[in-house]
């Protein structure tokens, strides 16, 4: 077993007992939007334990990542525009604003990499970086991968915006929520790093920046 599979299996595990004590404490439904993302990362999990023990080779893993991943991006989603609008509950002016803004900010930015990706394709035909992407599952793939970093980075950005406005402006929140921001803020600046630098890194250390990443993520579910 690899360290990343370790690390893997560390991160269920842990989502499991967080889904639990929430049960148990009744908060569910305070945090349920956060239950599920971790019965999200559960599931994909034991989807991917599955492919791989019952693999074969009329069955494409690239359509189940990708519906995973979309499954991920819109819950990630969901929990920033829930811990906005949970720290910002006394301010309803600002807190309409920034919700509103968000929503435009993250179609703008969906839009934008759609149309650079369209762009390269017309400009390197054959020949570019997607040459390697051809067929329409591989392509779907590419465009995938894009907005998986473009939505992780702008949820990071939202998340350093509201920590600047909490230090900025002395915001009082319960324990629980302060535990919950920073946890999520460690794992988007995890993951985003991530999916940033992954060109960067070469065919060997690549592996090892993956394992390190999925270890701090490990330590973001312990903290909470």
């Amino acid at each position: 077993m690899t360290w990343s599979n370790i690390a893997q299996a560390t991160i269920d595990v842990l989502s499991v007992v967080l889904v639990i004590r929430l049960l148990r404490w009744h908060l569910q439904q305070v945090y349920r939007v956060f239950c599920v993302f971790l019965l999200w990362g559960v599931t994909w999990s034991a989807v991917v334990f599955l492919e791989q023990f019952l693999h074969t080779a009329k069955f494409d893993y690239r359509i189940t990542w990708m519906l995973l991943t979309v499954g991920a991006w819109v819950l990630s989603l969901c929990m920033v525009y829930s811990l906005l609008q949970a720290i910002l509950a006394g301010f309803e002016g600002i807190r309409t604003f920034s919700k509103r803004f968000l929503s435009i900010t993250f179609l703008s930015v969906v839009v934008i990499s759609l149309l650079t990706i369209r762009l390269d394709v017309a400009v390197s035909g054959n020949s570019g970086y997607l040459a390697r992407f051809g067929g329409a599952i591989a392509r779907a793939v590419r465009i995938t991968l894009d907005l998986d970093r473009v939505i992780s980075t702008v949820a990071l950005l939202v998340m350093l915006v509201i920590l600047v406005f909490v230090l900025w402006f002395p915001v009082q929140m319960p324990r629980n929520l302060a535990v919950f921001s920073i946890g999520l803020l460690v794992y988007f600046a995890a993951n985003t790093g991530l999916l940033l630098t992954r060109g960067l890194w070469s065919r060997e250390s690549l592996p090892v920046v993956n394992n390190f990443i999925q270890c701090v993520i490990a330590a973001c579910y312990a903290y909470w």
